[in-house]
């Protein structure tokens, strides 16, 4: 994880960590001092390995993650995102399957359902490509000649060795096209990309000095720069070109965050003006392509939660005493979700409270995917297990018994633990995170 001056997110991050149920993984944040010192009171801060590194370039930052860091393959994990429970398990899985030396996972949004990133790649002009996003089976695409897999920052598996051999990420992109660049030069030198669907972390987009809470940019400096340099290095198409279509894009975001009212008017062209101050400062900067890193890092195993998972539902009435009985269960060592609906047709939520618990409400009859009907008459228990299937392969939830009385008192179900995963399996030390 790397992280700089956002100490409470990066609190909730690592907390997610500690509920992940591969045996065989170390967890490294690379952070400038004052967010590592407010980890100290976390009850993970005596089983994680930490870096010192200020000033904010997030490249330099994920750089002395990878240096430091012992595992066979590392994944990367932004510090305002967190993790599914079997997030490192499905990668590991979608390894063995495929054979491929990078893999990329699916990344949910705000609302913790929908998707924010699933099957993308990228060309030499910098423009991002949707691709198919397969049926929720590992998968290498099929990519047109010339674009390579898009390895997301937020959630990406490289193998250490290879990632060691180009460079890691290029300290020149200090926020932004960090991951792009990466993934061109891992495609250029041969390495195959694959998808793992069910490797999934929820990303919450934290406030900062470049963007609000409400996603509205506040400072576009980094982003033209990284583009400039990224252009004039591949030069895929004239930069001028390029910075055309990227000014045109970004305009168009500012006014349309000018029409939700997250920014005002006046706003517009002085945050073009950092836009265009950044992509001058780009063009002029010929950065080599980075060296080899060298490793230093030995592996240091975190230790992880006992298998299973607990599921408690509740109608809106018992949500708050729900809550507080899942924050029991975590307390214990244990992981729980909460599933609370009301008899409305309110849209789904899905939320990682700091605590530990994953808490989805929204209305009974409700959409939680955005292909749903906005409406549908069903019962309380139907919708519960309806939600219940769709995330328990990424939470680790199995056959779930439920009580009679669920439906009028708001309560009780227990999910049984999956098979544990052993540790001298193919999961073993060569699957060492």
């Amino acid at each position: 994880m790397a992280s700089h001056a956002r100490p409470g997110w990066l609190a909730r991050c690592l907390t997610s960590l500690g509920q992940l149920d591969y045996p065989a993984f170390e967890i490294v944040v690379a952070a400038d001092a004052a967010s590592i010192e407010a980890l100290d009171p976390h009850p993970l801060r005596g089983a994680i390995r930490v870096v010192t590194v200020e000033g904010g370039n997030i490249s330099v930052t994920r750089n002395a993650g990878i240096r430091a860091s012992g595992g066979e393959w590392i994944a990367f994990l932004d510090d305002d995102a967190v993790a599914e429970p079997t997030w490192l398990t499905h990668y590991m899985d979608a390894a063995a399957l495929l054979d491929v030396p990078a893999l990329v996972g699916f990344v949910r949004g705000r609302n913790g359902i929908s998707y924010q990133s699933a099957v993308a790649s990228v060309d030499a002009e910098g423009e991002t490509h949707t691709e198919h996003a397969g049926d929720g089976v590992a998968f290498v695409p099929s990519l047109k000649t010339g674009r390579a897999l898009k390895l997301v920052g937020t959630n990406c598996l490289i193998r250490r060795d290879i990632l060691l051999s180009v460079g890691g990420f290029d300290p020149a992109y200090r926020f932004f096209m960090d991951d792009t660049d990466l993934s061109i030069r891992l495609a250029r030198a041969g390495h195959v990309a694959g998808v793992a669907p069910l490797a999934q972390v929820h990303h919450a987009f934290a406030p900062s000095g470049r963007r609000t809470r409400l996603r509205a940019p506040l400072d576009l400096t980094e982003v033209g720069r990284s583009t400039a340099i990224f252009a004039h290095r591949y030069r895929g198409a004239p930069p001028d070109e390029i910075k055309e279509r990227l000014f045109q894009r970004e305009r168009q975001r500012l006014v349309a965050h000018m029409v939700r009212g997250t920014c005002e008017p006046r706003d517009i062209a002085p945050r073009m003006a950092t836009l265009e101050a950044g992509w001058r400062e780009g063009a002029v900067l010929s950065p080599p392509y980075p060296e080899p890193i060298r490793a230093e890092g030995t592996f240091r195993r975190s230790a992880c939660v006992a298998l299973g998972h607990r599921v408690i539902t509740a109608r809106l009435f018992g949500r708050r005493a729900a809550i507080l009985r899942a924050a029991r269960i975590v307390a214990e060592g244990g992981r729980a979700s909460v599933f609370s609906f009301s008899a409305t047709s309110i849209r789904h939520r899905v939320r990682f409270l700091r605590p530990g618990i994953w808490v989805q409400t929204g209305g009974q009859f409700g959409r939680s995917l955005r292909s749903g009907p906005a409406f549908r008459w069903c019962s309380f228990a139907d919708r519960v297990r309806e939600e219940i299937r769709r995330v328990a392969l990424l939470r680790g939830i199995g056959e779930t018994a439920y009580f009679p009385d669920m439906a009028t008192k708001g309560s009780r179900g227990i999910a049984a633990p999956r098979a544990a995963p052993e540790a001298n399996s193919k999961h073993g030390t060569r699957g060492q995170l």
